[in-house]
Order: C-alpha cells, then structure tokens, then sequence
C-alpha cells in the first residue's frame, strides 16, 4: 500500500484541524450552558420587552421572582424552555464561531504571548472580530429564538408572534416577511456581540492571566471559575444597552413595506427607548441579564477549558 493511500482526505483533514476541533468544543460548551440558562434568558426577555416605548402602560412582570412565577403559573416548567431549540443553534453557530476563531483572531494580531506590547488591546480586538463575524451568522436563528421566548398565553409584550416551533417560525418569517425578515437585526446582533465579546473574552483572559500570575493559583476549575465571575459582570454591563436593543428590534412588529414598525436600526431604537422610558430603560432586565449572562459565562468557560484539555487542544 502506498503512502497516497493512507493520507487523510479532504475531509479528514478538516475534522482534524485544531480550529474544527475547537469550533466543536466551543459549540458544545454552549449548548450545555444555554441547557442550564434558557429560563432566565426567557425571563430577561420579558422584562426587557414590557413597557416598550410606553405603547402599552400595563407592566405585567414586577421584577425577576415575580416574571418567574407567572411563567411557572401560567405556563408551567415549559414556559422556561420556550425557543430552547433554536437557542441550542444560535448558540452553537455564535458560540462556537466566536470561541472557535478567537484563538486564530489572536495568533494573526499577535496577541497570544501576555508579554507582548498592547496585549490586552489586540485581544479586545480579536474578541470584537470573534464575535461580530459570529453574530452575524447566528442572527436568523437568534431572531427565531427571542420571538419564541417572548410569546406568552396571557401577557402581552409589544408585538407578540405565535409560532408553533422553529420550522413553524421559518415558514410564518418566509411567507409574511420574505428572506429578508430573518435578517432583521443583524447588523444590530453583530454590533452586540462585537461589544460583549470584546469585553468578555479579554477581560477573561486577563484575569485568567493575573489569577495564574501569583502563583496561588493552578490552570484549573478554580482559576476558571474565578477569571468568568468578573467576566460574566463586565460583559453584562458593557452589553445590557445593546441587548435590549436587540431583543426589541428582532421583535418588533413589521410595516407594510416589510421594514421595521418601530426602529430602523440600533441607533434609532436607542434614541427612542431614551425618550420614551428614560435612560435606565437601557438595563431593562440587568439583573436577569447578568442571572443568565454570569453562569452562562461560567459554564461556557469552564466548559469549554476542560472540553479543550479533554480534546487536547
């Protein structure tokens, strides 16, 4: 037998490249996270819809405990797994495109030696690479997700879509809005997560790189724990004001001409949220935000180093 017939195929030589295996890992590390956190992104959700732009004056959530137990009343354990499906895609397309090409985005910016000049600055950069080319990617299935989460038997929260599954959503966004109504929001998606992925992933980093530092510390569960916990918080408050921008305009009702009913785009749906609700209306659901967005960060990560050791990545 030759040489030539015992060389990998094209396609093996895909599966075992190190940026495959981690676009993998990353995915998989999401998805078991997004298991464990849907129902507080369900929750975050709601509270960040009520009251938009004051179209509606009836609040019907007080705060976090009291969104969770009508979800519980009026809908039951399903309630908090509303969009759990095409969280689990979005999450694998963002998330394991964002984890996966971060490494790559730092190796080309030179920013994998902590010694090096500006270090912390290119790894903002990579993580605003990362994620907004990842965001982009994940935006159509991430528009499903959110208007799923937001449907409720009861309340009403902006405008409200009813869609039986995520095939259903499709078929509805196709017919009503044509291909250009999975698009919506991308743009705004990709600018999020530009932003909390910058702060999320080099702040991580970072502190991941000062905890080994003093020596108390071994690469382990511990350190990872401890460098996502300050993650999680300053990529919640970095990204809240994009969130629910976001989340409002991937919901908000579609004109006659197919163009958004309320924003024309993240700007616009900002300036108006200010005017309309006051300044602090841009951390709507804060506390839920970071419920979610600090185990979330957490599991992601550890996760995700132990997955990458595991893989020996």
């Amino acid at each position: 037998m030759t040489s030539a017939d015992t060389s990998p195929s094209g396609l093996q030589r895909i599966l075992r490249h190190p940026w495959f295996q981690g676009y993998v890992v990353a995915g998989a590390a999401a998805i078991g996270a997004t298991t464990f956190t849907n129902g507080i992104e369900v929750v975050k959700t709601r509270l960040q819809l009520q009251g938009e732009l004051k179209l509606v004056s009836e609040r019907p959530y007080k705060g976090i405990g009291h969104c969770f137990s009508t979800i519980y009343r009026q809908e039951g354990i399903r309630g908090f797994y509303k969009g759990i499906w095409p969280a689990w895609g979005a999450q694998a397309i963002l998330n394991g495109g964002r984890l996966g090409t971060y490494p790559i985005a730092k190796s080309i910016m030179g920013s994998t030696n902590p010694d090096a000049s500006f270090w912390f600055l290119r790894n903002v950069l990579a993580g605003a690479f990362a994620g907004g080319i990842s965001a982009a990617m994940a935006s159509p299935i991430d528009l499903i997700k959110v208007r799923m989460q937001a449907q409720s038997p009861t309340v009403y929260l902006g405008h409200s879509y009813q869609y039986k599954n995520t095939r259903d959503a499709v078929a509805q966004i196709m017919h009503n809005e044509g291909p250009r109504g999975l698009l919506r929001g991308s743009l705004t998606s990709a600018q999020r997560t530009a932003v909390g992925s910058a702060v999320q992933l080099s702040s991580y980093d970072y502190c991941k790189h000062l905890i080994l530092s003093t020596g108390l510390f071994k690469d382990n569960i511990l350190a990872h724990f401890a460098a996502s916990l300050v993650a999680g918080l300053l990529v919640t408050t970095a990204m809240n004001p994009f969130d629910v921008a976001r989340t409002r305009m991937y919901n908000q009702k579609v004109a006659v001409d197919g163009s958004g009913a309320y924003y024309k785009g993240m700007t616009d749906c900002i300036v108006k949220t200010v005017r309309s609700e006051g300044f602090l209306a841009l951390y709507k659901g804060y506390g839920a935000h970071y419920l979610r967005l600090g185990p979330h960060t957490i599991l992601v990560f550890v996760i995700w180093e132990q997955l990458k050791k595991l893989a020996s990545l």
